[in-house]
């Protein structure tokens, strides 16, 4: 019998492994397979989970007890459980995250001049004909979702006038990357923990196959 794995699917799965796993991955598949898994501030790729970003920043990660609804007990390095909004446990892993991917040299600065421009990602809300009619890997980067309250559907159909629907740098600027290509990646990557950041009488679902 013959197993197929895709390398990109192989590194995540190495990133996210205790230091006994990986040591039995790079036995079985070779050290340099992993070496681009590595996660570094000299790649922005190289980031692709929030553990990845706290090993590349060299900080400790948040220590999720349970999440039971939109609340999520973290806990403390002295050891307390402390119930914290949802959201914004979603958001100070994105601020990480951002940090991790502007680099090791970049540090964004307010502009009050505004002759800089900075990205940041944006959602949008398609129907089901658009998302049949998109290529398997276009339709992979999204996600369902449920709205309540009135609202249709996913992220579009929230009347967002400072979240989700405006991206004004007074409101996200630490969620700002340099290029609209880091912007792109930082949005299609970690889009469960966006969707978690930006929900708002909406339940969130699996990736779309």
């Amino acid at each position: 019998m013959k197993v197929e794995i895709e390398e990109s699917k192989l590194q995540t799965a190495y990133a996210n492994a205790c230091d006994g796993i990986k040591d039995f991955m790079e036995s079985l598949f070779g050290k340099k397979v992993f070496e681009a898994a590595k996660p570094t501030l000299d790649d922005y790729k190289t980031i692709r989970t929030y553990e990845d970003a706290c090993v590349a920043l060299k900080q400790d990660a948040i220590r999720v007890d349970s999440v039971n609804g939109d609340t999520t007990i973290v806990l403390t390095n002295g050891g307390d459980r402390v119930n914290m909004p949802s959201h914004i446990v979603a958001l100070m892993k994105l601020e990480t995250i951002s940090r991790a991917l502007w680099g090791r040299n970049f540090q964004p600065k307010p502009d009050g001049e505004g002759s800089k421009v900075y990205w940041y990602p944006w959602f949008a809300l398609y129907t089901k004909k658009e998302i049949n009619d998109m290529y398997p890997e276009q339709r992979g980067a999204l996600l369902s979702a449920g709205a309540a309250y009135g609202a249709f559907a996913g992220f579009g159909s929230l009347f967002a006038s400072y979240r989700s629907s405006l991206a004004h740098a007074i409101l996200g600027f630490r969620l700002c990357q340099e290029t609209e290509e880091k912007a792109k990646y930082f949005g299609q990557q970690f889009i469960e923990l966006w969707a978690e950041y930006l929900k708002f009488n909406f339940t969130v679902g699996n990736r779309l196959k």
